[in-house]
């Protein structure tokens, strides 16, 4: 109300944070209407955006002053929810944050200080830290770029599990934490901290330029599935099937932080599907790593079901962001990746459906199963239609294999054929014919 009494008083940050704000919920108002439209009356996000970049600049948000930081949170949360393809671009907005963040010692817990920060505005910072550093794990992982946060100069707690409702301005205490099993808006951050913590110490170990110990490996492994099992079980895996009750909101939160741990598992064993494939010592990684990857096309397939007209996610199909369909396409190249491995044994254990229990089988069909999910939104994005391509071809590569031991070829195939003019046939096939020349451990590995 002060802001309306006197405009032109009011702080030039406040304003790009106004701004803001305003930008992120147009966003959301664009990817909630099915045709994409916005009332005459309403400026696009494009505007909204440039206005407050105008005004980050006018106030001088390198001086570190009040709202700055907010301000560029929502501003990088405004260009994620208009692209669904992460750019460099948002990781170097992402590095501004951070220098941003630690020159105001967000890195820092406010009661190492005591007396220079209120119990407000320290829960406050504490909320905001856990943001940055969630997103700042996500994003370099998904551009195959190092975390810019060292994690060992930072001593920031986790908020606690409170409802917005428990906090006011003048407080002289902050109220006890609510126990987990009490869903309050900030409950899915703190939940999702424990496995975001090992997942950076999985993807530190996994790009790290000395050669990994198996034994750390292994160490990570237990890591991430402990901190998993202590997340809240309403926040655990469960089909859309099963959650008619359910929030989408906790639905979708329930599978980002499944994917996130499926994820770990999938970086820090994927390095040994190619690493001495006869080596019985790395058949536990290799195992480990294709049954994370079968897990989350299993999610992709049953999310993929729940959007569909009828379906239980039907009006929310729009929540899904560049950062969860990167983990889709991340688990069918390691599946692509094993069966190209399997390929090259040229042995009949490849059919062998006694010694794999039928794993093969397995892949085979979560294969077809996503290669016609990214069919059916290759208009999305460049990356979907690749991925279809891509997996289409995979899978005609196996039939093939199989037809070596076996002439029930058709019972093998059901894909529709690909259009034999389409110009990344050749590419595709030189990368799972010639999978020796590409590069499967590193991160930083895209179709793009």
């Amino acid at each position: 109300m002060e802001f309306w009494k006197a405009p032109q008083k009011a702080p030039v940050l406040w304003i790009a944070l106004l701004f803001a704000i305003l930008s992120v919920s147009v966003q959301f108002r664009l990817k909630a209407n099915a045709d994409g439209a916005l009332n005459g009356s309403i400026p696009s996000p494009d505007i909204l955006q440039q206005k407050t970049a105008q005004c980050l600049l006018l106030g001088g948000y390198r001086t570190a002053n009040a709202y700055a930081l907010e301000t560029l949170l929502l501003y990088l949360q405004s260009g994620f929810l208009g692209d669904l393809k992460t750019n460099s671009r948002q990781w170097f907005d992402m590095g501004i944050i951070l220098r941003l963040a630690f020159r105001m010692g967000y890195h820092r817990d406010p009661s190492t200080f005591p007396g220079t920060t209120t119990p407000f505005d320290g829960e406050m910072r504490r909320r905001v830290w856990l943001h940055i550093f969630q997103l700042d794990a996500l994003l370099s992982f998904q551009l195959g770029l190092p975390s810019m946060i060292p994690a060992e100069c930072c001593d920031t707690h986790v908020p606690r599990n409170l409802y917005d409702a428990d906090l006011h301005v003048g407080m002289s205490a902050l109220p006890t934490s609510r126990p987990s099993s009490e869903y309050t808006p900030v409950l899915y951050c703190i939940a999702k901290a424990g496995v975001m913590s090992i997942f950076k110490k999985i993807v530190a170990h996994t790009i790290s330029l000395a050669p990994p110990s198996y034994s750390r490996t292994l160490t990570l492994d237990a890591e991430m599935r402990g901190a998993y099992s202590l997340v809240p079980d309403f926040l655990k895996r469960r089909d859309t099937s099963q959650s008619l009750m359910d929030s989408s909101e906790i639905i979708l939160n329930r599978c980002k932080i499944e994917l996130l741990y499926l994820k770990g598992l999938v970086v820090l064993h994927r390095r040994y599907i190619r690493y001495e494939p006869q080596d019985a010592k790395f058949e536990t990684s290799r195992r480990f790593c294709v049954e994370a990857a079968l897990e989350i096309l299993a999610r992709q397939a049953d999310m993929h079901q729940a959007f569909q007209p009828g379906g239980r996610l039907q009006e929310d199909q729009w929540m899904l962001s560049s950062l969860t369909i990167h983990d889709f396409l991340l688990a069918a190249m390691v599946i692509c990746l094993d069966l190209s491995v399997r390929l090259e044994s040229h042995t009949t254990a490849f059919v062998n459906e006694r010694a794999d229990h039928g794993l093969v089988s397995r892949e085979i069909g979560a294969l077809k199963t996503s290669q016609r999910i990214w069919a059916a939104i290759s208009h999305l994005s460049p990356e979907s239609r690749i991925a279809s391509l891509a997996l289409d071809l995979m899978a005609r590569k196996v039939a093939e294999r199989e037809a070596s031991f076996s002439r029930n070829e058709a019972a093998f195939m059901d894909i529709p054929p690909v259009s034999p003019e389409l110009p990344y046939m050749e590419p595709m096939s030189e990368m799972i014919d010639g999978s020796e020349t590409l590069d499967w451990v590193s991160p930083s590995w895209r179709l793009d």
